[in-house]
């Protein structure tokens, strides 16, 4: 039932968007104004001691994931914070589903979680949340997230996170730099083993921290983008995130996913070669953002999994790419053009890991904008019949 508030209701047959972007048309929905949720929420922002009120912001917010209008996703991230806000348990749990089932809404979820993590941090599942939360927070979000994991005894002490959040640290400005700082030193041990030194620590010294300590890792900075780069970051996630994705781009992304050599390496679907990872449910485990971070900077951060290697033979002869399970008694080494080669186990002499992603840099250069468009579209496709997606029944 929708509250009294709520006076405004049109009743269309329209394109209802799903969270990944897709569409399916024809589908009958009440569409309520934004102006109309906008005060409802401001209304229940003030009721927040009614059992009710949370019910309610939950069933508003539910009833919002498939609806991609410009200023749904500020009503979702004020009754996400509203939620996380009351320390409430069902609030927490439905943030926690939000988190883990809605991608593009993961730092939302970690903006809430970080505002009951930093007055009650013991729920180490939320500790994690929150760190993998790293990877697509921006801003404020951020600083709300190390502000809670300064809050918890617990560590990440792996190059993976400290490098992520000496990335964080560079797109922080100067105001909001210090609790990334402040955590670094927490992270690494060196507000207690050594304070004074701690004290005087910035980006700089902590990024030559990480060089010492994985010398074999790349810097932890963001990769350059030079002038004749033809598609950078910033600009293209902004484009994609205006984009809404339909049935017609999803099947030009399949032919673009073949162009682009992605399946030389990479199954979706019933699409490609798995010498690497899978991405048939890449577009619910991964942000939009950082889909294109992967792709526009392969060799920022590598999959353990799947690790570049070059093997030096005992006759001499080099091969470079990525280390795949060959036959027994062999490995398997597939090049960045997609070509496997199998090497006879008593025929290495050594094999040496690479910080270089077997995965090209440049990917994206020979495509139009259309073409990066339709991409996306089919890499945030999810390969799951359950979920009605670009056309299909809600029944099925």
């Amino acid at each position: 039932m929708l509250s009294p508030s709520i006076s405004r209701l049109i009743l269309i047959c329209c394109v209802l968007l799903t969270p990944a972007g897709f569409a399916f048309a024809n589908a009958p929905v009440v569409v309520v104004s934004i102006e109309a949720l906008s005060a409802e929420v401001e209304t229940l922002e003030t009721q927040l001691d009614d059992p009710q009120t949370l019910n309610r912001l939950i069933a508003i917010d539910d009833g919002l994931t498939v609806d991609q209008r410009p200023g749904i996703p500020a009503i979702r991230g004020r009754i996400l914070n509203l939620l996380g806000g009351t320390g409430e348990e069902s609030a927490l749990e439905y943030v926690r589903r939000v988190f883990e089932n809605q991608s593009e809404f993961r730092d939302e979820a970690a903006m809430a979680l970080s505002l009951h993590s930093y007055r009650k941090p013991t729920n180490l599942q939320d500790w994690r949340f929150l760190i993998r939360s790293l990877t697509v927070t921006r801003g404020e979000q951020t600083v709300s997230v190390m502000k809670a994991l300064l809050r918890y005894r617990q560590r990440a002490t792996n190059s993976h996170w400290i490098k992520r959040v000496l990335l964080q640290t560079e797109q922080l400005n100067e105001q909001q730099r210090p609790v990334a700082i402040e955590l670094l030193g927490h992270w690494t041990g060196l507000n207690e083993s050594d304070p004074e030194t701690a004290m005087k620590a910035d980006l700089a010294f902590y990024q030559n921290w990480y060089a010492q300590k994985w010398p074999e890792e790349q810097p932890a900075t963001w990769p350059e983008e030079p002038e004749t780069q033809r598609w950078k970051y910033a600009p293209l996630l902004k484009t994609l995130d205006q984009t809404i994705y339909s049935a017609d781009l999803l099947e030009q992304g399949k032919a673009v996913y073949e162009k682009a050599s992605c399946a030389k390496c990479h199954v979706k679907g019933d699409i490609g070669q798995n010498f690497g990872p899978d991405l048939s449910g890449i577009g619910a485990l991964r942000q939009r953002s950082e889909l294109l971070e992967g792709i526009l900077y392969p060799s920022l951060e590598i999959h353990e999994d799947y690790p570049t290697v070059t093997v030096l033979s005992k006759d001499g002869k080099t091969i470079s790419g990525l280390l795949s399970a060959g036959e027994p008694g062999s490995v398997k080494i597939v090049d960045p053009k997609g070509k496997a080669t199998l090497i006879a186990q008593s025929e290495i002499e050594e094999i040496q890991t690479s910080s270089v992603s077997n995965m090209p840099a440049g990917g994206l250069e020979q495509l139009t904008e259309q073409e990066i468009i339709a991409l996306f579209a089919f890499l945030q496709h999810q390969e799951n019949s359950k979920k009605p997606f670009h056309g299909e029944s809600q029944d099925q």
